[in-house]
């Protein structure tokens, strides 16, 4: 059973929406006196937004940005933020990684991505230069205190955009993705499959045009922290409460101190997390009328908890970096249900099919892996033609996820079919770091797996077998693995077994390791 959209999906952009630079400049004509962005004590309207963003597009034009792509290497910033705008604006596509991932990490993606310039934080200049000359970039531009701030741009005069302005189907952005084998995948987008996703958020929560106040704690270059602060807040003009860092106690004195009405929270850890904070019986949520949760499973304790304190629901949202939205319980109504990613939006479609050939349309109810067409889906995926075709066939996203559309044409997600953690609401695919303790001189064999955890989500377990003769401690595994991976992949406990569980084709069995508890000794 198919869930199908008959709204003309071209209608449904506003005029004058040609590329994603459009949302900035409509919202500095509409709005230019409204508070854009409220980063700590700074704060910029939307007219500051358009000038600082144009004066670094003309910049970033004359380093060679048009048609190529750019890497940003940044922590939330009103410099991050103008820069995403600035790239598209020149005529570039952004490329948003990971500032805390270590230089192996690091090297093979912007190797791939071969962007003509990388921009990061000042701070962190010593790191990433020499990272950006291994993988053959070499303009390097350091933005933030101690490097060229948002205030130097706004210091010049202002002008325009760089003309030409690009196209609907140029190239908009590259968004990495992990892969179950090797290099993460990079998913491309053009212009108008990112109008499609500002077009599909706004669908499901409308905001109020100059007056809502939006906090948002994921980082920038994650797909969800894109689309939370320089997509749908933009697209309406409301005002951005840009957090640097997830710090709950300071969330909390946000919500009080700037009237906070729309709480972009992400993963169910971000909403645990501030329930579990000491100042936040005392909150006072009173101003706070939408709250958006997504990129993990939540609990039904977790969505009564927090409507109990705060009287606002949790409207839960599905996507991925192949596309997003995918599907969002609406604000408006009654037509959000709980323990559902809510309906697909106008234009998309959804279906589910069986996990052995991917073809048979299954029953409402009846799970299977869900599959996925809509005008914000890629096309490719960078320089990956195999991989492409292995997930788009016949124009559907074939997503990896398994679930049931229920009577009402809700997706129900249940499971995934690929070998992936969500940790935090960031994507971990086990074989990464399944390298990386294969590196170690003293193991023998290993795999690592993502287990249930009330705070997280999933955390990620590690199967270890020593060498013969070799002793293995928790804190040299774990340190070992420190020092290779960004944190949130890094295992929280490794288990030292005799050998680990084997398919009929002698690959290890991962299902039979989640089962796996005797036998094994835990250091952590």
């Amino acid at each position: 059973m198919a869930n199908r959209s008959t709204t003309p999906v071209d209608a449904e952009i506003p005029a004058g929406l040609n590329t994603i630079v459009d949302v900035l400049e409509r919202a500095a004509d509409r709005h230019g006196n409204v508070p854009a962005i409220i980063c700590g004590d700074k704060q910029i309207s939307y007219r500051e937004y358009r000038h600082g963003a144009a004066n670094l597009a003309h910049d970033l034009r004359a380093l060679g940005a048009k048609e190529q792509r750019v890497v940003l290497l940044m922590a939330n910033s009103i410099e991050m933020s103008m820069a995403i705008y600035s790239v598209w604006g020149a005529g570039g596509a952004i490329v948003m990684l990971n500032p805390l991932y270590t230089e192996r990490e690091l090297v093979p993606l912007i190797s791939d991505a071969a962007p003509a310039i990388v921009l990061c934080d000042a701070a962190a200049l010593g790191k990433f230069a020499p990272i950006a000359e291994a993988a053959g970039v070499k303009t390097v531009v350091a933005l933030g205190p101690d490097g060229i701030s948002y205030t130097d741009w706004l210091a010049r005069d202002e002008q325009p955009f760089p003309e030409p302005r690009p196209e609907r189907g140029n190239q908009a952005s590259l968004q990495y993705t992990g892969g179950t084998t090797g290099l993460p995948k990079g998913a491309e987008h053009d212009h108008l499959e990112i109008l499609h996703t500002v077009r599909l958020c706004d669908w499901a929560w409308p905001t109020q045009a100059g007056k809502d106040r939006w906090c948002d704690v994921a980082p920038q270059f994650h797909i969800w922290g894109l689309c939370m602060t320089s997509l749908t807040p933009v697209y309406a003009g409301a005002t951005l409460v840009l957090m640097q860092r997830y710090e709950p106690g300071e969330v909390l004195a946000a919500f009080q101190t700037h009237k906070v009405t729309v709480f972009a929270g992400g993963p169910s850890a971000i909403f645990h997390g501030l329930m579990g904070h000491p100042d936040f019986k005392s909150t006072d949520f009173s101003s706070l009328r939408l709250c958006a949760g997504g990129g993990s499973p939540f609990a039904m304790e977790t969505i009564n908890a927090w409507e109990a304190a705060t009287g606002t629901v949790i409207h839960e949202g599905y996507g991925m970096s192949e596309g997003a939205p995918i599907s969002l319980n609406p604000s408006e109504g009654d037509r959000n249900k709980v323990m559902t990613c809510g309906p697909v939006g106008p234009g998309v479609e959804a279906s589910v099919v069986d996990v052995e050939t991917g073809t048979k349309v299954l029953a409402a109810g009846e799970d299977g892996e869900l599959r996925i067409r809509g005008p914000q889906m890629m096309q490719r995926y960078w320089n990956r033609p195999e991989e492409t075709a292995n997930t788009v066939r016949d124009g559907w996203i074939h997503t990896g996820d398994i679930g049931h559309l229920d009577e009402d044409g809700y997706i129900v997600i249940v499971d995934r079919k690929k070998d992936m953690a969500i940790v935090n609401g960031f994507n971990v695919f086990p074989r990464e770091i399944d390298e990386v303790l294969f590196a170690h001189p003293d193991i023998l064999e290993a795999a690592a797996i993502g287990v249930p955890d009330a705070k997280a989500g999933e955390t990620i377990h590690a199967y270890v077998v020593p060498l013969a003769g070799a002793e293995l401690s928790a804190e040299t595994v774990i340190e070992h693995c420190a020092g290779q991976l960004a944190k949130y992949k890094v295992p929280s406990s490794v288990l030292v077994v005799k050998a680990l569980p084997k398919t009929g084709a002698a690959k290890v069995d991962k299902i039979k390791l989640r089962a796996l508890s005797s036998n094994a000794s835990s250091i952590r």
